[in-house]
């Protein structure tokens, strides 16, 4: 009958090699994490970028305001108010 000396199994990972690992891990999930967090925003600035370049000009307003001639009747929501 022969004893097996040798070790049953290989050695394994250093306790450093082990936390190395886990670190680039935790890295590498965070970096795709935010990735998918941040490209749904920047595809929708890029949009928009590019909505008001191709804008024609006539579509622009010059104020913020509603327009509305003096001595016109006003109509709609919040009518009532003026």
């Amino acid at each position: 009958m022969s004893v097996q000396t040798s070790a049953s199994r290989p050695a394994g990972k250093s306790v450093g090699a082990a936390g190395v690992g886990l670190v680039v891990t935790l890295v590498i999930f965070v970096v795709v994490f935010l990735a998918f967090l941040i490209a749904p925003l920047l595809a929708l600035a890029l949009a928009f970028l590019g909505y008001t370049v191709m804008r024609p000009r006539g579509n622009r307003t010059e104020s913020s305001g509603p327009s509305s001639a003096p001595g016109q009747a006003a109509h709609g929501f919040g009518a009532g108010t003026q």
